[in-house]
């Protein structure tokens, strides 16, 4: 017997929510949104394997959502595969008792957050689940999801491939997606997105400049590196115009370089050494069966001394600055 059929024969709680706040709070979260012409806040879903290991991926995912003015959520993402045996000799009861042990894990990772003030606007979905990319797409669907941050726990990639949860969601989802590879590095002082002008390096870009603009002690180093055949990459349109529009205070804080190399990998893995983390869209080309994230992603993932967060763009729709500038610049309407 499968979940499906499982599912027949009892009510399972199919989805907990643990983000239901009373109408003043909805009421009063409107006028706010109204304020600053923002239709709805901006959100990121991040899947959650192990809490208990992962709070630094939740925390990453808190640091990009929030600023001052707080109009965004994260939903740590909780989906439970019952064992293949639990069909035939398991109780809803059992079940429960599993979702009640995630959440109380969710909460304590949750409680674990800083800055406390954010910890009221992370809210937890734990789902059963016997598809989790199937299952974290459709989520992502309905919670109009704007990024998709998921953990990477692996050294290196396992014969040039990604496996497990990751790949899955990779090539499931229709959603912009990055993937965190964690050195256990807590700070976020220096960031570095080495920079060739491509949707997935644009991507990169717009999360650096949200982590820039939402910590005043943050600093973003953009690389370009060209061989001696190539010619200066140039910032896409769409990033110079966000750019355009920041305050002083955050384009203070920006520096971009340009240096030679033969082999552009090195000059990024020598210039992480400086960086907390490193921001790197995928390359050019995505993959080989869409089952890697391309060589050089690939090789950066193995030899960055930082720690590493890389993008996939899907959507050039996806406004990921819109929010902050709204709510720096309130008058610009984007």
């Amino acid at each position: 017997m499968n979940l499906c059929s499982l599912n027949k024969k009892w009510d399972a709680p199919r989805l907990i929510r643990l983000d239901v706040v009373d109408s003043d709070s909805e009421d009063n979260h409107s006028e706010t949104a109204t304020s600053v012409n923002i239709e709805r806040p901006y959100r990121i879903l991040v899947p959650i394997a192990n809490p208990n290991s992962q709070r630094g991926l939740v925390q990453l995912a808190a640091a990009i959502a929030f600023n001052n003015m707080r109009t965004a959520i994260v939903n740590p993402l909780s989906l439970i595969e019952l064992p293949e045996d639990y069909a035939y000799d398991g109780t809803p009861a059992e079940a429960e008792k599993m979702i009640q042990s995630q959440r109380l894990e969710l909460e304590g990772l949750i409680q674990g957050l800083e800055p406390p003030s954010i910890r009221a606007d992370v809210h937890p979905i734990i789902r059963i689940s016997n598809n989790v990319a199937r299952e974290t797409a459709q989520i992502a669907a309905i919670e109009q999801a704007d990024l998709i941050l998921v953990g990477w726990h692996r050294p290196a990639f396992s014969t040039n491939r990604l496996g497990g949860r990751v790949g899955q969601i990779l090539t499931t989802v229709n959603t912009d997606v990055a993937v965190f590879i964690d050195r256990g590095e807590e700070r976020l002082e220096n960031l570095l997105v080495p920079y060739s002008a491509n949707i997935h390096d644009d991507l990169a870009l717009m999360l650096a400049l949200r982590l820039l603009v939402n910590k005043d002690t943050c600093n973003l180093q953009i690389l370009r590196v060209i061989t001696a055949k190539e010619n200066k990459k140039e910032l896409s349109y769409e990033v110079q115009t966000m750019m355009e529009q920041l305050p002083s205070t955050v384009c203070d804080r920006i520096n971009i370089n340009t240096t030679e190399a033969i082999e552009p990998i090195q000059a990024v893995v020598e210039a992480s050494a400086a960086a907390d983390l490193t921001i790197a869209g995928t390359s050019r080309a995505w993959g080989i069966e869409r089952q890697t994230l391309g060589r050089y992603t690939d090789e950066l993932a193995i030899q960055c001394r930082s720690s590493l967060l890389i993008t996939r763009r899907y959507s050039q729709v996806t406004a990921h600055l819109s929010s902050v500038l709204a709510e720096i610049q309130p008058e610009v309407i984007l």
